[in-house]
């Protein structure tokens, strides 16, 4: 894998480009990109279907781009992994963006039965919250700042790439048994470092990260 810093006003042509060569067999996107590789794409999983964003490209033959969204499978299978999902608890998710719907996709298609969905502005989360009661009717939803019952905290914004954020919510509203789970991989955040203080179990992008590449993998390679 080799990285790439694309601006979004090259991100079509680049994609295109890169697709014309035969030592190229995809991508991988992170943000701000997703919402517009979605619309580079011919066609899309299901997952990338359902959340509208993707960031995972294929490249098929004559440079058709197959997209499909791996956040939330990433996501999932790490939170298993580190044993801090349970279906039964309440799941608080701040960001409505394209990993915070990945995230929230992805609980609601595990069997969560209650989850919390907080956004700087409403309209997002009104429109997840909208596709996710479509799909699974007997999920509960809710957009209160209320966080004591939770069993599992995601952050799913950009809050923690700089030292300078702020922190996406207090980890002192948290009960004692909860988890966080902080998507930022580039650093150790403030916010896991707050939440670690309590005594709280923190996990990492880093570890979203190491769970999803496996999926991509075996997507790159035309086996999923």
């Amino acid at each position: 894998m080799v990285p790439l810093d694309v601006a979004p006003a090259h991100l079509a042509e680049t994609i295109r480009t890169l697709a014309r060569s035969d030592s190229v067999v995809g991508f991988n996107l992170t943000m701000p990109h997703k919402p517009a590789a979605f619309a580079l794409c011919d066609t899309v999983g299901p997952a990338a279907e359902f959340e509208g964003v993707v960031n995972t490209i294929r490249i098929e033959a004559g440079g058709r781009l197959v997209g499909e969204s791996f956040d939330g499978g990433g996501f999932l299978n790490a939170a298993r992994a580190e044993g801090v999902f349970d279906p039964e608890r309440p799941c608080v998710v701040i960001g409505a963006g394209g990993a915070g719907r990945a995230i929230c996709h992805a609980l609601a298609a595990a069997g969560l039965k209650r989850l919390g969905i907080l956004n700087e502005t409403a309209e997002p989360v009104a429109a997840l919250a909208s596709k996710l009661r479509g799909r699974f009717p007997e999920l509960e939803i809710s957009f209160n700042e209320k966080f004591d019952d939770a069993g599992l905290l995601v952050n799913a914004t950009s809050l923690g790439l700089h030292a300078s954020d702020a922190l996406p919510m207090d980890p002192a509203k948290l009960s004692n048994d909860c988890a966080v789970f902080d998507i930022i991989a580039a650093r150790r955040t403030e916010f896991m470092n707050a939440a670690a203080s309590r005594g709280l179990k923190v996990v990492d992008g880093v570890a979203m990260i190491r769970h999803q590449l496996p999926l991509q993998t075996a997507f790159w390679k035309g086996e999923t």
